[in-house]
């Protein structure tokens, strides 16, 4: 899958500068992906430090979004499938011992957020839904 990387420490924009205002830990990446692409829109410095090589790293991303239409084939399960009608999937939310895996949707577009695994999701959700869709 082909990808693009943004700004990892310049210029961040009112989207992840608001981000970064609201998570109480470490904010480890901003992404923005649909069915085709990925955008790398932010990586922490804690991130950055967790690879040899930015193209390592940038390698990692690609694996990640690889897999970035399972997303979309559980949001039509839940949506056409185990819920219908109860209306559409805001976000999806992994949480291991590490990080918390924070996936949100707007139509086909979706951004990608890692972050510490004790950050209270929904004021993520209200930022993202303000600044990046």
């Amino acid at each position: 899958m082909p990808g693009t990387a943004g700004p990892g420490d310049g210029d961040p924009g009112p989207g992840i500068d608001a981000l970064r205002r609201r998570t109480d830990g470490s904010l480890y990446s901003v992404v923005r992906f649909d069915p085709d692409d990925f955008e790398v829109l932010y990586v922490g410095e804690e991130t950055y430090e967790m690879y040899p090589t930015d193209d390592a790293m940038f390698e990692h991303f690609e694996r990640i979004f690889d897999y970035v239409g399972i997303d979309f084939a559980e949001k039509a399960l839940f949506t056409d499938v185990l819920f219908s009608g109860s209306g559409s999937v805001q976000y999806m939310t992994t949480c291991l011992d590490s990080v918390k895996v924070v996936r949100l949707y707007a139509g086909s577009t979706g951004v990608f957020l890692g972050v510490d695994p004790a950050e209270p999701v929904p004021p993520l959700v209200d930022v993202v839904e303000t600044h990046l869709f």
